[in-house]
């Protein structure tokens, strides 16, 4: 048997260069160099070439990480070290991090490509970023030093574009407002959103002011399509206008008053008309204070068509909150021009929607206006694609927003978050600094503002790490600890960059201008605070960079101790490798062990041998109180300016349990009511070894891609 090398001749197979291979690549790692090379021995074929043969051992290992989360690991070195050789680069300690999920992802998505194939390591696409942003030499060490030892992280768009010829789009979210109810209004906003699509930028599209369905048109009594038309247009742009290889994602905000709010909360449902759905696209519905109380009170509540409110002279809905909307939303009532329902018809419907498809996301309008820190730009109105930004949007003014992560793994203190965070804030002010705009809606919007959404990767592996559990009081002072620590680091660095280049246009008649912080109020105000953003913090999913970094995503539990990843054709179990690491230590990890988990369904929550604390501490999200999460949400929206992409998970799809949650979410302030609504039954309780899968439909052409941070 011959193996074919990387110049295209052959050699003679020879085993103990595969075994030797293998020993070298998992120095430092708790893995059996001979049970791998035995496992990997009766694949090696005749005529395969290096490549091959480094690709079939990663694999291989990767499939045995059940038995040892370290398999993982030296699946990624394989993976990484044969690309050293291929493009001449040596490999720097921070590929040697990277363990096979996060190798495959970053040579798929992340890695620039030559001909189709990866040319770079991690180690080159941080230093490829550092360069293309850094004003000098200082900067670039300062980013460089963060991004290469993993405490910071950037969004997807800044490591796919930043420093690669032909690409522009670094920023993440884009919030765009329906420029006006005409055709060339409807015709300019698709176009908008088609350019920033193909940017890479995940897309929010508020719809409220769109006359609804069988209004007038024309003078020939021609009737209006509608919203659902209308969301079966952006669905085609998206589908057409893609991000790369994959299609454009957009999410459409439509409030609770539309007159068709009904029909657009059933276009995600898994069945119904096809020409009344559009599976593909993600929904949210706007909710104000007036609606919950209504609900609550079990009063009627009045549905309208924009057109009709425009043509009575009343001020559009869509650009008032609280006492205002209240008193506007009042006299169309007393117009007569309303159409009577009962609110419960409404929010059954939503809950109906969320159980079927997981959406329409949740935004709480009110709640994000009470502390809107840019109230002298204007209301904020919607959100984005991942709802976890909060900007104030008009016609023809798109807020832009740029993401960047702190992987919490990577630390251990507040004083090292400080230290990250205001790198990270100068790092995303020259992502705004750098970045070529898609259209002027969003280059005024974009630098007006100077928005920033700093999130955060791998809460759990910080808390595994210090043995907190998230139901303990540790993990609330942790909450305030963390969050307060990274909000006032960056308002201390954007205060320092202010100094040096000027505070952000808008910046005039602002909170800021007034002495007002987020987390202060008027009362507290003393001078002007100068500072050259207008927004810092904005908690995002963190899907792919999570994996990149080799931790679990965002601030949530674990969705499970034991869970499959789909790579190419193959699917493969992961295990929690600090629970791991915890029975290891107890002398209780070995293959019994392994079987009892996977008996239950990656639960420990049963199994007696392990001791209490250990198994309070490793509860996935299917097992602690969804209040309990609420609240630590509820004590993170004290410090966080923009708003928090949270799921809610349910065990059972319950009406009353889902009701419940967003009930509570919206009496404890928070702006984003609901992400994805996961529910999960009892059997698949028993029988898969996944929580709920995060992916979307195998014939879904759509991916939120804009802000996996």
């Amino acid at each position: 048997m011959r193996i074919t090398k990387r110049d295209g001749s052959s050699q003679q197979f020879l085993p103990n260069k595969i075994l030797n291979r293998i020993k070298n690549r998992s120095q430092g790692l708790k893995v059996n160099a001979h049970e791998l090379f035995q496992k990997v021995i009766p694949s090696i074929k005749d005529g395969m070439t290096t490549t091959d043969l480094d690709e079939l051992i990663a694999f291989s290992s990767a499939d045995m990480v059940t038995t040892h989360p370290d398999y993982s690991l030296l699946g990624g070195r394989l993976l990484l070290s044969r690309l050293s050789k291929l493009i001449d680069k040596p490999l720097q300690p921070v590929d040697e991090t990277y363990d096979f999920f996060g190798a495959i992802t970053f040579l798929k998505k992340y890695s620039k490509k030559v001909d189709g194939s990866p040319s770079e390591l991690p180690s080159c696409m941080y230093e490829r970023v550092a360069k293309h942003l850094a004003k000098d030499k200082k900067e670039y060490k300062l980013f460089a030093d963060e991004l290469k030892t993993k405490r910071i992280n950037c969004a997807t768009p800044i490591y796919t574009n930043a420093g690669i010829e032909g690409r522009n789009g670094m920023i993440s979210c884009n919030l765009t407002h329906l420029q006006e109810d005409s055709i060339d209004g409807i015709e300019n906003t698709l176009t908008k959103i088609a350019y920033a699509s193909k940017e890479g930028a995940g897309i929010g599209l508020m719809i409220d002011n769109l006359r609804s369905k069988k209004s007038d048109v024309t003078s020939f009594s021609a009737k209006a399509g509608g919203v659902v038309r209308f969301a079966d247009m952006v669905q085609s742009k998206m589908r057409f206008y893609k991000q790369g290889t994959r299609s454009g994602s957009c999410a459409l905000y439509l409030s609770v008053w539309h007159r068709d709010i009904m029909d657009f909360l059933e276009l995600t449902l898994p069945v119904g008309q096809e020409e009344l759905r559009t599976r593909d696209l993600f929904l949210s519905v706007t909710i104000n204070d007036l609606f919950m109380d209504k609900l609550l009170a079990d009063e009627p509540w009045y549905l309208f068509c924009p057109k009709a409110l425009k043509d009575n002279g009343l001020r559009p809905l869509e650009d008032l909150w609280g006492e205002e909307f209240e008193a506007e939303y009042q006299k169309a009532v007393d117009l007569g021009i309303g159409y009577e329902t009962s609110p419960k018809k409404i929010w059954d419907s939503i809950i109906k929607s969320q159980v079927e498809s997981g959406r329409p996301y949740v935004f709480f309008k009110d709640n994000a206006n009470k502390k809107n820190m840019q109230s002298n730009i204007g209301v904020i109105k919607q959100s984005n694609l991942c709802i976890e930004i909060m900007e104030a949007s008009k016609p023809s003014y798109t807020p832009q927003c740029t993401l960047g992560s702190v992987n919490l793994s990577e630390h251990e203190s507040e004083k090292t978050i400080k230290h990250s965070v205001k790198v990270l804030t100068r790092m995303l002010n020259r992502v705004i600094d750098n970045n070529k705009w898609s259209d002027d809606w969003s280059k005024d919007a974009g630098e007006d503002q100077r928005a920033l959404a700093i999130g955060v990767a791998g809460m759990a592996d910080f808390f595994a790490k210090k043995k907190v559990s998230f139901e303990s009081e540790e993990a609330v002072e942790w909450q305030h600890k963390i969050f307060g620590t990274m909000y006032e680091s960056a308002l201390e660095e954007s205060q320092k960059l202010a100094k040096e280049e000027g505070v952000y246009p808008a910046w005039e008649g602002s909170p800021y201008s007034k002495g007002v912080t987020y987390t202060n109020d008027a009362s507290d105000a003393s001078e002007p605070i100068e500072v050259r953003n207008s927004l810092f913090l904005g908690l995002m999913p963190t899907a792919s960079s999570s994996i990149l970094l080799g931790v679990f995503e965002s601030f949530e539990p674990v969705t499970s101790n034991l869970f499959t990843r789909r790579v190419g054709q193959g699917e493969f179990t992961v295990i929690n490798k600090y629970l791991v690491s915890e029975l290891d230590s107890l002398n209780l990890w070995n293959q019994d062990m392994m079987d009892k988990i996977i008996a239950n369904g990656g639960s420990i929550q049963n199994i007696v041998e392990i001791p209490e604390d250990v198994r309070y501490r490793y509860k996935d999200v299917w097992e602690i109180s969804q209040k309990t999460l609420l609240d630590l949400a509820s004590v993170r929206n004290q410090y966080v300016d923009q708003s928090q992409s949270m799921n809610v998970y349910h065990k059972d799809a319950k009406y009353s349990k889902i009701s419940s949650a967003l009930m509570y979410a919206w009496k404890v302030g928070l702006k984003t009511g609901v992400y994805y609504t996961r529910t999960k039954s009892k059997i698949e309780n028993n029988a898969k070894l996944a929580g709920v899968s995060k992916e979307k439909p195998k014939d879904s052409q759509y991916e939120c891609f804009g802000c996996s941070s």
